[in-house]
């Protein structure tokens, strides 16, 4: 136990540099430079957003935008919607909800700027696309060195840190609902992830496919089912996050400086955006623009902070099933008075609390499915991340058989990671992925800066395509740059520019 709580004061104490008055600048900042910077197109193509969502181009190297749309979804909606709302309520009260909201609405220009620069910039590697941060640094900007550095830290922190919380979540929603044993879940959870990930991206965005939307929708249900009971309850509610929001509410004990902590923290564990964990998965997708796939993963930030965190918030504030750390104690369920006493903080059992409101004893076993199926999909996610960041490290003709090796070594080595998180203490689970989180967070958005003026470039060409009433495609005889892979565009798009130059004769 001397070695877990070193490793836990270790994290809480970088973390509350990582995660200091800097992050709440650079995540924010570059959320609203970038919003501004692409002329609120968040607003201002919201439809079509979604409607990105629904391109089923896909290929032999590629998968669908609605299969990459779905495998980066079971990473967003996950342990930060369920768990890290109840926490972010805990330390910051209800405002710390509406700075959450906020936050996934400026992060969703973040997760469109890399996601495009992740499409833009992709190569196949073994018959597949490959992408992501490491690769738009070297290739967007020559940064060679410093990709190789993200690569090793993107490798490291998604298949060894930031599953921590994810599977102790698991874990511990079964322990809370049925009794079984931290350690038999997490066995079980180790065993189906690796059965998974062996079959590479197309069995991952084949379960996400399948996944992602059914537990969306049964969420939702949920909610809907807690609004309903307590829709005299609402304009109340509402009233209380807005003011706690700014600090106006001293029942909840938290200040603005936390709230808005804790709302951009948590909204930035749940989107993932500006982390760089939704870029391999863009790039992993056949689109013919690469605005296109930026357009389907910016509806995805709207569509888990926006809407599934929201969610949650409102299940946990209408039923008044939550504490804080400032001392407030819900009425909504006698558990809390006990945990409150004990020095409980937020989680899972927040939420439990909350639905056994409505639907009685069975909301315990029925969170526990929730978190299993969120949770499960981020894990299958974060994989994913680490295989491709491992990938660019051994990229280059000659080097397949290494390339299968490592890729083998963690299919089986993640799942003996995860078993091991599945049966840690809870605050050292949260304290490692928030290393984690953080860490790729601030070397991510900072080669973001510098290759922003090419996302925006790719917009406005996008842009210009939609406003002549043309399906945007990309062509790099018209628009390209150093370490863009123009005959692979070229290939993927050769019909529309075949049509192109005919017409243009």
């Amino acid at each position: 136990m001397g070695f877990a709580n070193a490793i836990n004061s270790a994290a809480d104490f970088l973390n509350g540099y990582i995660w200091g008055i800097g992050m709440l600048f650079l995540i924010v900042g570059t959320g609203l430079v970038f919003t501004v910077g692409l002329g609120f197109f968040q607003f201002v193509h919201f439809g079509d957003m979604w409607k990105r969502i629904f391109d089923k181009q896909d290929s032999d190297s590629g998968i669908s935008s609605f299969a990459s749309f779905c495998t980066t979804m079971a990473m967003r909606i996950g342990t930060g919607n369920i768990a890290g709302v109840a926490v972010a309520l805990y330390a910051g009260g209800p405002g710390a909800m509406f700075w959450m909201i906020i936050a996934g609405m400026t992060n969703s220009a973040v997760c469109f700027v890399e996601c495009t620069l992740a499409s833009l910039y992709k190569n196949r590697i073994d018959g597949e696309y490959r992408g992501g941060g490491p690769y738009c640094a070297a290739r967007g900007l020559g940064w060679k060195k410093y990709a190789a550095f993200m690569a090793v830290i993107f490798m490291i922190g998604t298949s060894c840190f930031m599953p921590a919380a994810a599977t102790y979540t698991i874990c511990d929603g079964f322990r809370n609902a049925i009794g079984v044993p931290m350690w038999v879940v997490a066995l079980l959870v180790a065993l189906l992830l690796a059965l998974i990930v062996i079959g590479g991206i197309k069995r991952i965005s084949a379960i996400a496919s399948m996944v992602v939307p059914f537990m969306t929708i049964v969420y939702m249900i949920i909610t809907l089912i807690i609004l309903i009971a307590h829709i005299g309850e609402i304009p109340a509610v509402l009233g209380n996050v807005i003011s706690s929001a700014f600090g106006k509410n001293a029942v909840f004990g938290g200040g603005i400086g936390i709230a808005i902590q804790q709302g951009v923290k948590r909204g930035t564990f749940s989107s993932a955006a500006g982390m760089g964990e939704a870029s391999p998965t863009a790039a992993a997708a056949e689109t013919s623009h690469p605005v296109k796939q930026g357009m389907a993963n910016a509806a995805g930030v709207w569509l888990d902070t926006v809407v599934v965190c929201t969610c949650s918030g409102l299940m946990m504030l209408l039923t008044d099933c939550f504490n804080t750390a400032g001392g407030y104690v819900g009425s909504g369920h006698a558990e809390l008075a006990t945990m409150a006493a004990a020095g409980e903080g937020g989680g899972v059992k927040f939420v439990q609390l909350a639905v056994s409101t409505v639907v009685g004893n069975f909301a315990p076993i029925l969170i526990a499915i929730m978190l299993l199926l969120f949770s499960f999909t981020c894990l299958i996610s974060y994989y994913y991340e680490a295989e491709s960041a491992a990938i660019y490290l051994f990229e280059g003709s000659g080097k397949e058989h290494t390339r299968k090796i490592v890729t083998r070594i963690m299919q089986f080595g993640m799942p003996v990671l995860v078993f091991i998180w599945g049966i840690i203490e809870s605050g050292t689970a949260w304290n490692l992925s928030d290393l984690a989180l953080g860490t790729c967070t601030w070397i991510n958005v900072f080669m973001l800066w510098f290759l922003f003026p090419k996302a925006r470039a790719m917009y406005k060409d996008y842009e210009r395509q939609m406003k002549a009433g043309n399906e945007p495609y990309y062509n790099p005889d018209v628009l390209s740059w150093d370490g863009v892979d123009k005959a692979m565009w070229k290939e993927i798009n050769a019909k529309q520019i075949a049509a192109e130059n005919k017409s243009s004769k």
